[in-house]
């Protein structure tokens, strides 16, 4: 994949955050309109890409590919969860921080970041990948991730917040490997349906990202040593050393640039949101989201760039 390319394509990505940082500092977003848009992506416009990806499309991707990749999936998962202890230990995490960066570890931003920075850096083709890995980051973060989130609380079971899983995302990735798998032929009517209600994703999903960037201070990046540590350890070294084992077990470039993509994607928003959800402290997570997004543009890129 070439630097330039990729370059090129995340500094279009940025620059439409910046449209959404723009909007805010004017004000012309409210905070209340920016969570109405996000919830619109998460919901409807995302979920829709994924189905419209392989609809009336002529896949190379084959059946024995898409059982593999699953199965890549899980043992990145696996990876990750050693990787968050390793982190813990090596940047000597304070006890009452560890939950956070081993959730900061594990779960990125697959799907809100993950599923528009696909269709602009790899293709449509990617997507159908990206739906199977987004099923595995559903499977894990609402066991393994409630788990860290939960373990200190009473009454809260992991088996209480299974019935989460079952939201638009997972559901719209299940149908989209369901319509691959078995080859349906949808109606063109329905194909329209998604077209439209997918193709605002990209934008829209950047604009609220940059709405988020518009409250960062670049104070907050310098002054946290350990998380400027832990950002160039999760989301530079790691990445590049991932692709660079992956390359000596896989030959296929799709699903090579594709688990590269969903590894080196930022913090995720879920566990701030969850965090949020039980009355926790979501500051560390949430500055984790914002400022790995920010710098994404430049640690993307560089993934990219040993592929």
């Amino acid at each position: 994949m070439s630097a330039e390319i990729v370059f090129s394509q995340m500094l279009i990505i940025f620059a439409l955050m910046l449209i959404g940082m723009f909007l805010s500092k004017k004000q012309i977003i409210s905070r209340t309109s920016s969570k109405d848009l996000s919830s619109i992506v998460v919901n409807i416009c995302s979920p829709m890409q994924l189905i419209m990806s392989v609809l009336n499309q002529d896949s190379q991707v084959g059946k024995d590919s898409l059982v593999r990749f699953f199965f890549y999936g899980i043992a990145v998962y696996v990876v990750l969860i050693i990787l968050g202890y390793i982190v813990n230990m090596v940047l000597r995490v304070p006890r009452k921080q560890q939950g956070d960066y081993h959730l900061m570890t594990i779960f990125g931003n697959c799907g809100f970041i993950g599923i528009p920075v696909a269709q602009a850096l790899i293709g449509p083709q990617s997507l159908i990948y990206v739906a199977i890995f987004n099923l595995c980051y559903n499977m894990f973060f609402y066991t393994y991730g409630f788990w860290i989130i939960t373990s200190d609380i009473e009454g809260v079971t992991i088996r209480s917040q299974l019935k989460k899983m079952l939201n638009p995302g997972t559901v719209a990735c299940i149908i989209t490997i369901l319509i691959f798998w078995f080859d349906i032929q949808v109606p063109v009517q329905i194909q329209s349906f998604c077209s439209y209600a997918g193709q605002p994703a990209t934008l829209l999903a950047l604009l609220v990202i940059g709405i988020s960037l518009s409250d960062m201070s670049p104070r907050d990046m310098i002054n946290d040593r350990r998380f400027f540590a832990f950002t160039i350890l999760r989301f530079a070294l790691f990445p590049i050393a991932f692709v660079c084992v992956l390359k000596l077990f896989i030959s296929d470039t799709l699903i090579l640039k594709t688990m590269a993509l969903m590894v080196a994607v930022p913090v995720g928003n879920m566990p701030a949101m969850v965090r949020d959800q039980f009355e926790q402290d979501d500051r560390l997570t949430a500055k984790g989201a914002v400022i790995t997004t920010a710098l994404s543009v430049i640690t993307i890129t560089t993934t990219c760039m040993f592929l």
